[in-house]
């Protein structure tokens, strides 16, 4: 079987309406599929299931998307920290704030 490039993303989100994505490329052989569970160093204990998978061909890559966190009462700071634990453990922010 081949490997292929899993592109995992996530969305942060606050009560007050702020958002950004993070992501993580991955090579695997596993397709993953609605309702599988995601561990990572960047969530601690939780496993965040997937919600949603979409295959690119042209791009050569499937992107799994997570449950959105969402961070009740967070400001813009607290979203930042937040952000920067994902990146301590190999995520890239691509939306940011």
């Amino acid at each position: 079987m081949a490997t292929i490039d899993l592109v995992i993303s996530q969305t942060i989100a606050t009560t007050s309406g702020i958002s950004t994505q993070v992501v993580r490329t991955h090579m695997t052989k596993m397709m993953p599929q609605v309702g599988h569970k995601l561990q990572d160093r960047a969530f601690g204990d939780v496993a965040y299931p997937i919600e949603e998978v979409v295959l690119d061909f042209d791009a050569d890559e499937v992107t799994a998307y997570l449950q959105i966190v969402i961070l009740d009462g967070a400001d813009i700071e607290q979203v930042r920290e937040y952000v920067r634990d994902y990146e301590k453990h190999g995520w890239e922010c691509i939306h940011p704030i």
